[in-house]
């Protein structure tokens, strides 16, 4: 919930200058976008006694492409790598997405729901512990216009991932994942 303050503080920003930029921002069919993602994340873990404290690293690095079909429908594509690095885990994430995702303008807003499948191989370096995932992601989200090129996203993700219960390592898992607060820039050309 301390994200809250800063995302109204943005929109708050970012409102007069989509006001201008609405009018010349359009979306037609034909049109492509590309976004995505760069995060690099820190976690300290501070477990109680016996256990040992720990650290953990992620750089995520996750450009998309999209291609308006319609109007307000695009279809989006993506490839992906991340890196974990800890005391105790390595791994390197590969990943390919596709999916589509409807827009509606709406006053100076455009909203937009998308439906996105990804494969993601997972690379451990402990021995043969490598994994074949599937997942489904939900991105919601709103543009917010600041140029005729360039809006800046405001959105939630939702993401559930798959894996095979037969692992050879044990290492099987369902994970439901919700990103809220996503911030983003898309450019428009």
């Amino acid at each position: 919930m301390r994200h809250v303050p800063i995302l109204v503080l943005t929109l708050a920003l970012t409102l007069p200058a989509a006001a201008a930029a609405q009018s010349t921002m359009e979306i037609h069919r034909g049109a492509m976008f590309a976004g995505g993602q760069i995060a690099f994340q820190s976690h300290e873990l501070d477990f109680p006694a016996p256990t040992a404290d720990g650290s953990v690293k992620t750089v995520t690095f996750d450009p998309q492409l999209g291609w308006f079909f319609k109007s307000y429908l695009a279809a989006v594509a993506g490839v992906g790598y991340q890196s974990v690095s800890g005391d105790d885990v390595e791994r390197d994430r590969f990943s390919v997405t596709g999916g589509v995702r409807l827009f509606q303008p709406l006053a100076l807003l455009h909203l937009y729901l998308g439906v996105e499948g990804a494969f993601h191989f997972t690379s451990y370096e402990a021995g043969d512990a490598d994994t074949l995932d599937f997942g489904l992601s939900a991105p919601l989200g709103v543009l917010i216009p600041l140029s005729r090129n360039v809006a800046l996203d405001v959105g939630m993700r939702f993401t559930k991932i798959w894996r095979d219960n037969d692992h050879p390592a044990g290492l099987n898992y369902h994970s439901f994942l919700i990103d809220v607060g996503y911030l983003g820039v898309q450019a428009f050309f």
